[in-house]
């Protein structure tokens, strides 16, 4: 009798341990990448890309540049449940026309792009990231910008 049951017991746990090896875990292929912004930091005012001092927020815009952001590119961290930060397509817009494709730098761990070339006024920027299964998520900031050195080829 002690046999028949240790067997019954055996199998019953073969069984619970095989339907647990069975059931795979499904990520939601849905979501997309989250944007958290480095550079500018909201709140302050940058001189080509550098942030200088605080400001009060909603004075003029978000965030004040002066001189674009040339010495300290526009950095975003981007992260995804699922893909490698090299394999996000991740798009820097101002007012709504593409300013440049943001590239992924190791060093910082951040998505950055220039922005740079003549205007002055407040500005939305705008950064777009998607990933590989056409998931895509965007975050925008009214920029305050000033400059007046054109963008050298």
């Amino acid at each position: 009798m002690k046999q028949k049951a240790l067997f019954i017991g055996v199998c019953v746990l073969m069984c619970l341990m095989s339907f647990a090896h069975s059931q795979a875990v499904v990520l939601d292929e849905n979501t997309p990448p989250e944007i958290t912004l480095v550079n500018p930091e909201i709140g302050y005012f940058h001189f080509s890309g550098i942030k200088l001092f605080q400001t009060r927020l909603d004075l003029i815009a978000d965030t004040m540049g002066f001189g674009g952001f040339r010495v300290r590119p526009v950095q975003a961290e981007i992260t995804d449940d699922q893909d490698d930060p090299e394999d996000i397509n991740v798009t820097l817009y101002v007012d709504g026309e593409v300013e440049r494709i943001m590239e992924y730098n190791e060093e910082t761990e951040c998505f950055e792009g220039q922005w740079i070339g003549p205007g002055l006024g407040t500005f939305t920027m705008n950064i777009t990231a998607e990933d590989t299964n056409g998931s895509s998520t965007s975050e925008e900031w009214d920029i305050w910008y000033f400059c007046f050195v054109p963008e050298l080829s």
